[in-house]
């Protein structure tokens, strides 16, 4: 398609250090998705590359089935949101969403209606006259949206554009990006080092580490089904302990951990008896169950801490913290006896 974005084997070196290692990766027309990873995994690299500011060693990258390697930033017909909004102080609202349009060499007699409807789309309208130091950070925000979105580019791409907001502010702008992607259809590539808001915007998440992929999936398969021990423990919180499997008939186990004997559904496993591995348990699946349940996991609370929706503990078991999250309506004291219990598709098996 047209506006789909295709990278293939690119690598990137800063001198003796290699930044990104033989990156593939298919974007379809429309979708969103979303690098994600700490800083110095490659993903502002790899925006930058697909962007056009960057060159790469080794590669090639496609908008549709046009090689884009050689072609400059500005005849890539793309656009980028960028973290420290880039809006020129002295120019009005209307006046900084317009310039897009100048660039592009957009007929004067259009701008109005184009830069009102991208207005509307970010809820700005009534605010064109305003200059950029006379509105909130998520006002500002919502303008560098809509100078991109105005000359409907090929591929939005957005560089942390919400690191300068405060939590609730990003949660509101993170939708209403979305949103507005969905209405037009743009395809998008989204950088972040916030699972949250991975998991909350994307169709996608590329998780990066170390100048490579390590997976590339849905959010629900990213945190529900992580393969590795290092998704799993960026993405949400996790228990992570070694784990030994004991036995195993088809894709049903039974491992010996610091937490007893546990028994687990893993249709993704390969491991055979006798493997070292590592289990994962996301603390909203633990539930409090009577001492003997299947999957018993018996322990004290070490600390007991309200955080409104859930009581969030820390439990230690056999000298192992544990990490449990349960609804506010049960009683959980601290230093006190307490026995959770796991499903056994709830445990997640990964290579040691």
């Amino acid at each position: 398609m047209e506006n789909s974005l295709t990278i293939k084997n690119v690598s990137k070196f800063y001198g003796s250090f290699q930044a990104l290692d033989k990156i593939n990766l298919a974007v379809p027309e429309g979708q969103f998705v979303t690098l994600l990873g700490p800083s110095g995994c490659g993903k502002t690299t790899l925006l930058r590359i697909i962007a056009g500011f960057l060159s790469c060693e080794e590669g090639e990258v496609y908008f549709g089935d046009r090689l884009m390697n050689d072609v400059p930033p500005e005849k890539r017909d793309t656009a980028m949101c960028f973290q420290s909004y880039a809006l020129f102080p002295n120019k009005s609202v209307y006046e900084n969403i317009r310039f897009g349009l100048r660039m592009h060499k957009v007929p004067k007699e259009q701008h109005k209606k184009l830069v009102e409807e991208a207005m509307e789309m970010v809820n700005l309208t009534g605010l064109g006259s305003r200059r950029p130091y006379e509105l909130s950070g998520g006002q500002q925000q919502r303008v560098s949206l809509a100078r991109c979105i105005v000359v409907r580019p090929r591929l939005l791409l957005f560089d942390e554009p919400l690191s300068n907001l405060d939590a609730k502010l990003r949660e509101k702008v993170r939708v209403e990006i979305r949103q507005v992607q969905r209405q037009l259809g743009i395809t998008a590539i989204y950088v972040t080092h916030d699972q949250a808001e991975a998991l909350a915007i994307s169709d996608r998440i590329v998780t990066m580490s170390a100048g490579r992929i390590v997976q590339n999936a849905d959010p629900r398969t990213i945190y529900e089904r992580p393969n590795s021990k290092y998704v799993a423990d960026f993405i949400g919180t996790a228990n992570i302990i070694p784990c030994s499997v004991e036995s195993r008939e088809g894709d049903r186990f039974v491992l010996k951990c610091a937490y007893g004997t546990l028994r687990a559904i893993d249709r993704d496993c390969t491991l055979q008896p006798g493997a070292q591995a590592s289990l994962l348990i996301r603390p909203e699946d633990l539930f409090l169950a009577a001492p003997g349940s299947e999957n018993a996991i018996t322990g004290t609370t070490r600390t007991v801490v309200y955080m409104g929706n859930v009581l969030d503990m820390f439990v230690d078991v056999n000298g192992t913290s544990l990490r449990a999250g349960i609804t506010k309506e049960n009683v959980v004291t601290e230093n006190a006896p307490v026995t959770f219990a796991v499903k056994p598709d709830r445990i997640r098996i990964l290579e040691a």
